[in-house]
């Protein structure tokens, strides 16, 4: 049986404020889940994309002991990644079949809509087929627009933009910032996105940097692409939230939870150093009174002992 034992430890931070007391709400223990990217619903509850057949998967942030419970798998997909809201209780997720050497096939958008609060049977519909993307992997919809969504691939080193009414997709903005190194020894580039404040923000992983690029209210390039900050000590960043008060918390792997600031720096806010009870952050989201951060993991091998997927909520 899947396990939901509840963990609270105080993870170790670099910065001069209190510990953040970290629980364990969610881990996967039967059986191997990657838990790829998460949206919290109104509700609370926390949609969680893995590579697990195409699951969707959920688990009610605001009761105890809750468990992970299935929602739907997204047909043609084996693995499906990012996924942010596009309405009320509607949701774009990019789904596809994985490959070899990071690369997949049959990349599309599905919407997946909830058709009330409770309803743990949604509709779902692609709404789009990208067969020049290799890799999709962060998503984000447009504050004005948010029925368009700005995809980004990180073996290409571009955005995607891609309109669910219609289903047309382009890409809209490439640069070399958001492409890996040519040596890089895992080749994923540009991977969360998020948009704020008139700027899409991201993060590099191959990089090991957070950067930003000025866009217009349709999603295209309005100024040059820009590095706000580059990890050191051998972490990296992988997805990432910005909260109603535009602190942005990043999933840092291979164990941490980290803060970037617009000033270049970062510090580890949960986990990093030898801590080995956060297995591999790969997504951020934050509660609606802004003071729970709720952490999801791909799971990782500690001391030859293989762990799954978790979900973590950090009390600021």
């Amino acid at each position: 049986m899947l396990s939901s034992a509840f963990l609270a430890v105080v993870a170790a931070i670099s910065s001069a404020s209190a510990a953040s007391v970290v629980s364990q709400l969610w881990n996967f223990t039967d059986y191997a889940v990657t838990i790829e990217n998460s949206a919290l619903r109104s509700n609370g509850q926390l949609l969680l994309t893995t590579f697990d057949n195409g699951s969707l998967y959920t688990i009610d942030t605001l009761r105890n002991g809750s468990r992970a419970e299935l929602v739907t798998k997204l047909p043609g997909a084996t693995a499906i990644g990012g996924i942010t809201a596009i309405s009320a209780d509607k949701f774009a997720i990019l789904g596809g079949v994985r490959g070899n050497n990071y690369s997949y096939t049959n990349e599309s958008v599905y919407i997946v809509g909830f058709s009330d609060g409770e309803s743990s049977k949604p509709t779902v519909n692609v709404v789009a087929r990208l067969p020049d993307a290799v890799m999709l992997n962060g998503l984000a919809s447009l504050p004005s627009k948010p029925h368009v969504v700005l995809a980004t691939d990180s073996r290409l080193g571009s955005i995607f933009r891609i309109d669910t009414q219609t289903g047309a997709s382009e890409v809209a903005i490439t640069d070399d910032l958001f492409a890996a190194p040519a040596n890089a020894t895992i080749p994923i580039g540009i991977n969360g996105i998020k948009i704020a404040g008139g700027y899409a923000y991201f993060t590099n992983t191959a990089r090991t940097s957070f950067g930003r690029v000025s866009i217009t209210e349709d999603g295209y390039k309005a100024g040059d692409v820009e590095t706000l900050a580059v990890a050191s000590g051998g972490y990296a960043w992988d997805d990432f939230v910005i909260d109603a008060s535009g602190n942005i918390f990043a999933a840092q792997t291979q164990n941490a939870l980290g803060q970037i600031f617009l000033n270049g720096t970062y510090v580890t806010i949960a986990g990093g150093g030898d801590t080995t009870f956060i297995h591999r952050p790969t997504s951020v989201a934050v509660s609606e009174d802004n003071k729970t951060l709720f952490v999801t993991t791909g799971g990782n091998a500690v001391d030859g002992v293989t762990y799954s997927g978790q979900v973590l909520a950090v009390e600021q």
